[in-house]
């Protein structure tokens, strides 16, 4: 008799990516752990997708939160803030919470 391990099937919901669509009017907060994009609104901000990453910054000798959108760019390192602002329209604002090995904490709003 051959006995076979039983395989426990996971929900789809565990193996879903985490919907940002809180985002989408610049007010949300949270934790990565791998490069992430999301939709604002084009017609409150001037640009429709914004990129954030955690990347090692050799000029400052640390790691550091990357946020793009539009043609900017913003390199903040913990407890850092900022913002991007396009066409004169509303400034997307955001702060650095935590940095760790694993990834990082933002809040934008």
């Amino acid at each position: 008799m051959i006995v076979t391990p039983a395989v426990a099937a996971t929900p789809a919901a565990a193996s879903a990516a985490p919907s940002y669509r809180a985002c989408y009017d610049g007010t949300c907060k949270f934790t990565f752990r791998r490069p992430v994009s999301f939709r604002v609104s084009a017609r409150l901000f001037g640009f429709s997708r914004v990129y954030v990453s955690k990347q090692y910054v050799a000029t400052f000798d640390q790691d550091m939160v990357v946020v793009r959108a539009g043609n900017s760019t913003a390199y903040l390192s913990e407890g850092g803030s900022g913002w991007i602002r396009a066409n004169r329209k509303k400034r997307l604002s955001f702060r650095v919470l935590a940095i760790t090995s694993k990834g990082a904490t933002i809040r934008f709003g």
